[in-house]
């Protein structure tokens, strides 16, 4: 019976040594066809808003957008990038922009800021011109909105989350 007991306990022993070498990385799956680029931790796509999807809140313009990869986790814990297309750059938000305009013969200088809120479910985008009057209301512009999980976003503090192709570059996104 002794000797079983140490036959025993010595094949467990000898199956531990130390872990081989890490496999090969195997090939890349297919496309995705849901209409979104990226993978189970980072997910994008491009969004067009009307001039018509913007409404009045009583003091900035505000757009909507529906988007499921927003989830609670995501919400809490992980991030949502948005960029507008300014002049063929992708701006991050928030983003102030500066311009000057005529008012009664005048040259008034103004300034917009384009800002974002998260929840489940989707992200709100407010443009608020610095006199939050209502007369301005955007024209059509397109966004990108990137969704990144915390263990990939907190994985990959390299990238310059203020460049949206630096983190196009760095999570293999298709435009």
């Amino acid at each position: 019976m002794i000797c079983m007991a140490f036959l025993a306990v010595a094949c467990m022993v000898s199956c531990r040594g130390p872990q081989g070498p890490m496999g090969p990385v195997g090939p890349m799956g297919p496309a995705g066809n849901d209409g979104n680029d990226g993978n189970a931790n980072v997910v994008s796509s491009t969004v067009n808003v009307r001039t018509s999807d913007w409404y009045w809140d009583k003091t900035s313009w505000r757009v909507d957008l529906n988007y499921p990869a927003i989830n609670a986790d995501i919400d809490n814990y992980g991030a949502v990038l948005v960029y507008m297309d300014n002049g063929g750059t992708w701006r991050q938000l928030p983003f102030t922009f500066y311009y000057s305009d005529l008012v009664n013969g005048q040259e008034v200088f103004c300034s917009s800021s384009l800002e974002i809120s998260t929840y489940v479910n989707g992200v709100s985008i407010f443009w608020t011109e610095n006199d939050f009057y209502d007369g301005y209301q955007p024209d059509d512009h397109v966004f990108k909105i990137v969704v990144i999980a915390a263990s990939m976003y907190n994985a990959r503090q390299d990238v310059d989350y203020s460049s949206y192709e630096a983190v196009k570059t760095a999570f293999q996104l298709a435009d």
